[in-house]
């Protein structure tokens, strides 16, 4: 994750693009993660970053941080979506890590002033998880069961306050 933060970095000092920030609401449609979560961004030209996080773990010890890009390919926004979820999961055991890869598609939805909204379909795919006194487990599709643990499909908006650098 950090090789990731490092090359948007790279990309956000180098570019002579538009750039803005973005700050709001994460409203999800499936059961893969909390329905509000909180997040923030940067804009650089075509590719739209962002890091959410879940104020919603006090609910059921469960904590969610996704880090998103999105890559705009076609007028209106739509483009690849490719991220990667942290999920940790509270156990008898102690604490699960949950390492998720993130694929999909967004775009970008009528805006009013300063307030963006992106509508989102991906496809969550558990790679490894760890901890919590079991053992390390990775991708594996053994069984039909595999397919339903292993493979999340979701569907989420941003809702967000977002003005130039």
């Amino acid at each position: 994750m950090i090789r990731v933060v490092i090359v948007l970095l790279v990309l956000a000092r180098g570019a002579a693009a538009d750039k803005s920030w973005h700050a709001g609401l994460d409203l999800r449609a499936d059961l893969g993660a909390h329905p509000i979560r909180a997040g923030g961004g940067l804009t650089i030209d075509k590719l739209d970053t962002m890091l959410v996080l879940d104020p919603m773990f006090w609910t059921d010890g469960q904590h969610d941080i996704d880090l998103f890009a999105t890559y705009g390919v076609a007028d209106g926004g739509w483009g690849p979506l490719a991220g990667w979820r942290t999920s940790t999961i509270g156990i008898a055991g102690g604490t699960q890590l949950q390492q998720k890869l993130v694929l999909g598609v967004g775009a970008t939805l009528p805006s009013i002033n300063c307030l963006r909204i992106h509508w989102h379909f991906e496809l969550a795919t558990l790679v490894v998880k760890h901890g919590g006194d079991l053992p390390t487990q990775w991708i594996s599709f053994a069984t039909g069961r595999d397919f339903i643990d292993l493979l999340n499909f979701g569907m989420f908006l941003t809702v967000e306050y977002a003005r130039p650098l």
